[in-house]
C-alpha cells in the first residue's frame, strides 16, 4: 500500500501531525522498527537520499546510463551504509540480510564493499524499518518422506521410491539395500543406481532438478509442494521410460 505526504518516514496530516510510520519506499510499516540514535537517524536519512538518487539513475530510460557519473554516488552510499551497519552492530542491532544476499555479495558484511551495490542497501533500510524484513523462510521439510512414482518397462508397472529430505541431501529408501542410503542433493549416487538397476531410461539432467528442488524446499516450500514436484519429476522419468525406442533396440536396454 503506497502512501503520500510522508516526512522522514512518518505520514503526516495537513497540520503536520504524525499519523503512521512508513518505510523508505513509502509503504506502511507493519513490523518492529529499530530504535535509532540521533546519529543513526542522520546516517539513515543520508543513505536514503543516496539510494534514491541511484535508483533515479537506474530507472531513467530516457538517456544512456552514465556509470562514471554514478561511481561517486555508489562509493558514498557504500561508505554511509557501512558506517550505519557498524553503528547498529555496536549498539546491539546488527542488520540481518537474506542468505542469498550474503552469498551473492561474496564479501563479509563488515567489508565496505558489501554495500557497494544498491540491493543490500535496500535491505539495510528495510531492516531498520522492520527487524524481521530480511528473515529467510523457515525450512519445514527436513525429515519429511516423499514418494517418487516411476513406471518401469522391466516390470510393466509403476514402482514407488521413498526419499527423505535430510540436512545435506536425500535419504533414498528402496527395497534393494545396496541402492538405499544417504544421497547428495542431486540424488546421487543411489537414485541413479536404482534406476539403472531397473533398466529405466531417465533424463540426463534429473539430478540437477532434484538439487534445485532441494534448494527451493530450503527456502520454505511446504511438504505438499515438494511432493507435487516429486510427482512432476516422476512423470518426466516415466514419460522418458515409456517412450524408449522399441524394435531392434530392445536388446540394448
Amino acid at each position: 500500500m503506497k502512501t503520500s505526504g510522508k516526512s522522514n518516514g512518518v505520514l503526516q496530516n495537513n497540520n503536520g501531525l504524525n499519523l503512521i510510520k512508513v518505510n523508505f519506499e513509502g509503504e506502511l510499516v507493519m513490523g518492529n522498527p529499530v530504535n535509532l540514535t540521533e546519529e543513526q537517524k542522520l546516517l539513515k536519512d543520508r543513505l536514503y537520499v543516496l539510494n534514491q538518487k541511484l535508483w533515479k539513475f537506474i530507472k531513467d530510460r530516457t538517456k544512456p546510463m552514465d556509470y562514471e557519473a554514478m561511481q561517486p554516488l555508489y562509493q558514498e552510499m557504500a561508505k554511509t551504509a557501512h558506517e550505519l551497519h557498524m553503528s547498529l552492530k555496536d549498539s546491539g542491532n546488527e542488520p540481518k540480510h537474506h542468505k542469498y544476499m550474503l552469498e551473492n555479495r561474496g564479501v563479509p558484511v563488515e567489508d565496505i564493499e558489501f554495500y557497494n551495490h544498491i540491493h543490500p542497501v535496500d535491505d539495510l533500510l528495510k531492516f531498520i524499518d522492520d527487524i524481521n524484513a530480511n528473515d529467510d523462510p523457515e525450512d519445514t521439510t527436513i525429515g519429511k518422506k516423499f514418494t517418487l512414482k516411476i513406471y518401469t518397462r522391466r516390470w510393466g508397472h509403476y514402482d514407488h521410491y521413498s526419499m527423505v529430505r535430510t540436512e545435506h541431501g536425500w535419504d533414498f529408501q528402496e527395497m534393494l539395500i545396496s541402492n538405499s542410503g544417504e544421497c547428495g542433493k542431486d540424488g546421487n549416487p543411489n537414485l541413479c543406481r536404482a534406476l539403472e538397476h531397473d533398466s529405466v531410461c531417465y533424463p540426463k539432467q534429473i539430478g540437477d532438478f532434484f538439487e534445485y528442488l532441494w534448494e527451493q524446499a530450503s527456502e520454505g516450500l511446504t511438504a505438499q509442494e515438494v511432493q507435487e514436484c516429486f510427482d512432476m519429476l516422476g512423470e518426466w522419468i516415466s514419460t522418458c521410460e515409456m517412450n524408449t525406442p522399441r524394435g531392434i533396440f530392445g536388446g540394448l536396454i
